[in-house]
């Protein structure tokens, strides 16, 4: 028997049909980023207190938004590729996502503060010069304010409706960049929870794939589109991913498919005495690293992009990971399109990684199969948490999971409550399900205890490590 060839069977065998796997415990592959991507990850890790998958997921958001449509990746297809991105990352309460999305925005929403405010010295200088004949005259803020009007430089977005999304667009050059770090409303507008229930992410379609767009409504002075380009960065709960992964209008439109969706499942660390803060020399080179490509892509002078070639062997890696994903299509048709969108948004990944390790030339330097490898392994990093989170949403239930949430985000408001009192509430505990408190005190989501003074019981729940906890009081597992 040959005992050689049969091993070699069993091994192409494996590796055509067990690549894909879901593994939500992973660590994040922080090797890939450069030593000083790597370095500033793990520092503002150690400072939030934040898992560094958390971290480096908004690295690459960031720095996805820095590069507008200012350059691109040229590859064996015949249209180019941005390295654009879409996110979703969901984590518990208590993992300061906002604190960190502030952070690392940092220094782009100051880039466009000091460009609209540039922007608005020009205004002011031209009006002047179209009055001269007004002797002393200068114009008021109001004045200047009307004559800008909505065409204000913008980078960063929040919130958006599709016409207003398509107003801003159309001022500043067809790209925008969306991110939210509390995206329950995101996910009700995409869903259509305020219009009736139709759809309401067309627009993010096309910024994804570069296509043109025609408003329904008038809006602007040419309502036509030629080419969107976005980013889209949302943050939440566990509970609002689940939802946006599970709902039937994002997953039939191919909206799903654009995203790189990971959940964090680590829990909150405990808080300690330690006075942490940012070191400003770290913290340097992100700055200067996001600000000088917003110099040259978003605030340039709006010229044919920079490109980036890749090798031969570049792409034969790129071809492996695409034929891969073709092969174990079907069996993955549970993952709603989601396979049919990893090569290209690997790609995307790549041309992230390339520009900042090479910051200020990356025309200059060939995208070769280390990039194009260390691309393809965070890809499949991010699937592994993409297929854990979907079996995860099988599992559950996501009404329950939006109870869950609504519930946490009061105590986290309110501080400990009676349970009594928490039953009074419309909408915080699911109807039908009388053991949904005690299934959350088990896993230990929540904590419990007898607030009595009296013979009488009074039970109370909180969020485990509140502050406002009564101290002494001695926890129950039952309710």
């Amino acid at each position: 028997m040959n005992t050689e060839k049969i091993s070699a069977l069993l091994a192409n065998d494996e590796a055509a049909h067990g690549k894909f796997v879901a593994d939500h415990e992973a660590p994040f592959p922080i090797h890939v980023f450069s030593p000083q991507l790597r370095n500033l990850a793990e520092h503002i890790a150690d400072v939030y207190r934040a898992p560094i998958a958390m971290v480096a997921f908004q690295i690459l958001a960031m720095i996805s938004s820095t590069l507008g449509k200012g350059i691109r990746l040229i590859t064996n297809h015949p249209d180019p590729t941005y390295g654009l991105i879409f996110t979703f990352l969901g984590a518990r309460p208590g993992h300061h996502k906002s604190s960190l999305l502030k952070c690392l925005k940092k220094p782009l929403e100051e880039f466009q503060r000091d460009v609209r405010k540039q922007n608005r010295i020009g205004v002011e200088t031209r009006l002047i010069h179209e009055n001269t004949q007004k002797k002393d005259w200068r114009p008021s803020k109001g004045d200047i304010d009307r004559e800008i009007g909505k065409s204000t430089p913008t980078l960063l977005v929040e919130h958006y409706t599709q016409e207003g999304l398509a107003t801003t667009l159309s001022y500043n050059n067809e790209f925008i960049a969306l991110h939210s770090s509390d995206s329950s409303g995101v996910v009700d507008l995409l869903r259509g929870a305020k219009s009736n229930g139709v759809f309401q992410g067309e627009l993010l379609l096309k910024g994804f794939c570069g296509e043109s767009y025609d408003c329904n409504k008038k809006t602007v002075s040419d309502e036509h589109l030629g080419e969107i380009r976005m980013t889209v960065n949302l943050l939440g709960t566990n509970g609002t991913l689940q939802e946006f992964i599970s709902d039937d209008q994002i997953k039939k439109r191919g909206l799903l498919s654009r995203f790189l969706v990971v959940q964090i499942h680590d829990p909150v660390p405990r808080e300690d005495y330690q006075r942490r803060k940012i070191d400003r020399e770290i913290f340097e080179y992100w700055n200067e690293l996001t600000t000088g490509f917003l110099s040259k892509y978003w605030g340039g002078d709006k010229g044919d992009p920079d490109e980036v070639s890749m090798t031969d062997e570049a792409i034969e890696l790129l071809v492996e990971f695409r034929n891969e994903c073709i092969d174990q299509m079907d069996e993955l048709d549970w993952l709603a399109s989601l396979p049919e969108r990893w090569a290209e948004n690997a790609l995307r990944i790549a041309l992230i990684l390339h520009v900042e390790k090479h910051q200020y030339d990356p025309q200059k330097h060939l995208l070769r199969s280390e990039g194009m490898s260390d691309a393809i392994i965070l890809m499949r990093w991010i699937i592994a948490q993409e297929m854990a989170c979907m079996e995860e949403v099988k599992r559950i239930n996501p009404k329950t999971e939006q109870y869950k949430e609504r519930l946490f985000q009061y105590l986290s408001n309110h501080g400990a409550t009676r349970v009594r009192d928490l039953k009074k509430k419309r909408g915080l505990l699911p109807k039908g399900q009388n053991n949904f408190l005690q299934q959350l005190v088990n896993s230990g989501e929540l904590v419990a205890w007898d607030g009595s003074r009296s013979n009488a019981p009074s039970l109370r729940v909180a969020l485990p490590g509140d502050d406002r906890i009564p101290k002494g009081v001695e926890f129950r597992s039952k309710l």
